[in-house]
């Protein structure tokens, strides 16, 4: 089937519409302790094939005013960017082709905008400098080949960003900016030993250093707006029909371990399972520590995208 159902005129160009290859769910709740303040922001673009998750640290109203500024920043430079390539155009944007721009440039420049904006005017209105988010950032470009696509993503923090393709188990595409990763980079611990106490249930599957470490390890190392500009961690990878990303803030994968994510993200429907994984991380949230270590009352948001066949 072609993706061009039918075009219009607007401004005398014509504007082929696009039968959209994603499907984007996103579902963000506050966390139950402060349940009008929502210091995670999300933002998506469907018909131009972009979605980012922020998570907002300071404490109090620094955090969720982090968190937006970084998001409408983000949407803005986003935005500009697209309009520059498309001068004249005013109608619905649409994905690019991957060949006429450079996603892996355009991303650092956008979130490096959006940290200047947190440092100056989100700290304006906080009424403090200490205030910062994490963000996990995701983009799409058509490739030359039928139904292909790229995507180019981007973090700073423990905002994460997987994959999700048939046949294959999850993966995680983004290392965090936290205790377990510096411990790797000192190599005080390796990459095998740092997954499993992050993904641990009970306190008895760790050492006491071990246990010490995963209460540790939502210590951010770096944010937008934090005291050092932060560096910019982006990559790409081909996506395929069938699979599934999934963009979400340390409210869900604090609370669930990989395998459960796996298993909402490869039976949930794709316009509700961004929902799903906020509802089951809600439910551990609330289980006492006796049950599991991981129970973490917390903001909560997720991102999920199916690119369709």
């Amino acid at each position: 089937m072609s993706q061009y159902r039918t075009s219009r005129r607007n401004s005398g160009i014509i504007v082929p519409y696009q039968r959209l290859p994603f499907t984007f769910a996103h579902y963000s709740v506050p966390c139950e302790r402060h349940p009008q303040r929502n210091e995670d922001s999300i933002t998506v673009e469907k018909r131009s094939g972009m979605a980012a998750v922020f998570d907002g640290v300071g404490g109090s109203a620094a955090g969720e005013i982090a968190s937006q500024t970084a998001a409408r920043a983000t949407l803005l430079g986003w935005k500009l960017a697209f309009y520059q390539r498309h001068s004249g155009f005013k109608g619905r944007m649409f994905l690019e082709q991957c060949s006429k721009v450079d996603l892996c440039k355009l991303l650092p420049q956008i979130l490096l905008e959006a940290d200047e904006q947190v440092r100056n005017e989100g700290a304006q209105q906080a009424g403090t400098d200490d205030l910062a988010t994490t963000v996990a950032l995701a983009a799409f470009c058509q490739t030359s080949e039928p139904n292909g696509y790229n995507m180019v993503y981007a973090h700073v923090g423990d905002s994460r960003v997987y994959l999700l393709r048939q046949q294959e188990p999850l993966k995680r595409l983004t290392t965090d900016d936290g205790l377990l990763g510096r411990l790797v980079e000192n190599q005080m611990v390796n990459d095998e030993d740092a997954r499993r106490i992050d993904q641990a249930m009970h306190a008895e599957q760790l050492s006491d250093a071990e246990f010490s470490y995963f209460r540790l390890r939502g210590g951010i190392t770096q944010a937008l707006g934090g005291p050092v500009p932060p560096t910019i961690h982006t990559d790409e990878i081909a996506i395929f029909p069938g699979d599934r990303i999934l963009l979400c803030t340390d409210g869900i994968h604090d609370n669930l371990i990989e395998d459960e994510i796996e298993e909402i993200l490869r039976k949930g429907p794709r316009t509700s399972v961004a929902r799903l994984l906020v509802e089951h991380s809600i439910l551990r949230s609330r289980q006492e520590r006796y049950v599991t270590v991981r129970a973490k009352p917390d903001d909560m948001s997720a991102i999920v995208i199916t690119c369709r066949f």
